[in-house]
């Protein structure tokens, strides 16, 4: 018996020294999982990467000030929770799964478009809005009025940003085209001017983008006639893949905004022109 016993001790404790071994091997990865949420409760504080992409986020490097549809969101999650939100590393397309995934934020506050590559490494919040992703051309150019299948042939030129949505829909719908490929950091008004200036002849935009640079740019692009939006996303927030305690949290005061109207007046601010901004349907029926 006494052997017995002395040989169930032994492989206790080396089970326990298995377990304690592989826990501190899975480095960050496990640290996060366990403890990030922990963290923002204790310090009250949420740290966040983020893109300036008018109107969805804005950053005036100038003076540094933070404005737009998920900074004024935010700003009210933050006062109702009891949470401040700091923006503490500006990002880009291709890098901001990394910033989620390496700990060094805790959530990506632009508005993004999921699709099935991003899901793979990160969660998304319900959505704020939905966005409608059009075709725009040049003015005065009509080939591919009624019919974007012309796009797809090496003579067509498409602007486009590496790591972003641009890029994406270039590469999956239209992958004979030839790409004009610009830097991550590019802003996205710049595939548009280079559609205005004959770079290239097609891009992809949010209607709401579009519109935008056309007010700026007047006679410069059109919206192409008779084609259909070749997506409508819903805008989210990113946090990394085993974030469930901060994604709930969000997700609930994200209903509560909804459902108070506070978004839809954040919205109704920062729209531009009627229907450019697709709104979330109510889950229930009067």
């Amino acid at each position: 018996m006494m052997r017995i016993t002395q040989s169930l001790s032994i492989t206790i404790l080396f089970l326990l020294t298995v377990s304690c071994t592989k826990n501190q091997g899975d480095g960050g990865n496990a640290e996060r999982s366990a403890s990030s949420y922990e963290r923002i409760v204790r310090e009250g504080s949420v740290r966040v990467g983020y893109i300036s992409y008018p109107p969805s986020f804005i950053h005036n490097p100038n003076t540094n000030q933070f404005s737009g549809i998920y900074h004024e969101v935010l700003t009210e999650i933050g006062r109702r929770a009891g949470l401040k939100f700091e923006y503490t590393e500006e990002v880009a397309w291709g890098t901001m799964i990394e910033a989620l995934r390496t700990n060094k934020v805790d959530l990506i506050c632009t508005g993004l478009w999921p699709n099935i590559e991003r899901g793979k490494h990160v969660n998304f919040t319900q959505p704020l809005y939905y966005s409608v992703l059009k075709t725009y051309t040049r003015n005065g150019n009509n080939s591919l009025d009624g019919n974007l299948s012309p796009l797809n042939a090496a003579q067509y030129t498409i602007a486009a940003i590496d790591g972003e949505m641009t890029s994406v829909i270039a590469n999956a719908d239209f992958p004979k085209a030839t790409l004009a490929s610009l830097p991550q950091t590019t802003d996205v008004s710049q595939v548009l001017l280079d559609v205005a200036t004959g770079k290239a002849e097609a891009t992809f935009a949010e209607q709401a983008v579009a519109e935008a640079f056309m007010a700026s740019n007047p006679g410069k692009i059109k919206e192409v006639p008779g084609v259909k939006p070749v997506r409508v996303f819903p805008n989210t927030m990113a946090v990394g893949k085993s974030d469930y305690e901060l994604l709930t949290t969000l997700n609930i005061a994200l209903e509560e905004l909804h459902n108070s109207g506070f978004i839809e007046k954040v919205l109704a601010k920062y729209e531009k022109s009627p229907n450019s901004f697709y709104r979330v349907a109510v889950p229930y029926r009067q």
